[in-house]
């Protein structure tokens, strides 16, 4: 156990040092890139898809409608009619 820990580290360590690694990626792309070009999507795909955003937009509307408080607050929301001037910040009409 401890020989190949300090294989590993000595592997680590030489790294480190600035010497390039061997890489295995083979020749040339394996994918061919497509510019701007959409994927090509399977109909199950496209059905999975449909499904699963709606199932997630009858969530977000379901939990809005039984717990909007959620998202509007727990508490009445003023009447700003019943605000006054000196409140809002507003000087009075005679000031100058």
């Amino acid at each position: 156990m401890l020989g190949s820990l300090g294989r590993s580290a000595g592997r680590l360590l030489r790294a480190g040092s600035g010497a390039t690694g061997l890489r295995h990626a083979g020749g040339g792309v394996h994918i061919q890139p497509r510019y701007r070009q959409f994927p090509e999507l399977t109909r199950a795909q496209v059905i999975r898809s449909e499904l699963l955003s709606g199932f997630m937009w009858f969530w977000i509307f379901w939990h809005f409608w039984h717990s909007s408080d959620a998202v509007l607050g727990h508490f009445p929301y003023p009447d700003p009619s019943a605000w006054t001037d000196e409140e809002l910040g507003i000087p009075p009409d005679d000031a100058e």
